[in-house]
């Protein structure tokens, strides 16, 4: 198998794609499972945000780590405020 990742820290790269790629399918499962369990769909939204925070936060490491410093900031703030939104949204639903 062909990997594209290269350089230092390649296995922790590669473990941060299959993490993203994990997280993805479960995001589009819930959003699956949003669309038919409407009236029971509430605590599956922070589920949301929480797994899109987890994927910036991931891809942000993965930018520090490809020396793109600035990229890897945008993505770490877009994943405290994602997780700020889950937190929020699932004290909304309790």
């Amino acid at each position: 198998m062909y990997y594209t990742t290269s350089g230092a820290y390649r296995k922790s790269k590669m473990l941060i794609d299959y993490a993203t790629i994990a997280l993805t399918a479960v995001i589009m499962i819930l959003f699956i499972l949003i669309l038919f369990l409407r009236s029971n769909s509430g605590i599956l939204f922070p589920i949301v945000f929480l797994a899109g925070a987890l994927i910036n936060g991931l891809s942000g490491i993965k930018a520090f780590m490809n020396k793109k410093r600035l990229s890897g900031v945008f993505l770490i703030i877009a994943a405290v405020i994602l997780l700020i939104v889950s937190a929020a949204v699932g004290l909304a639903v309790l």
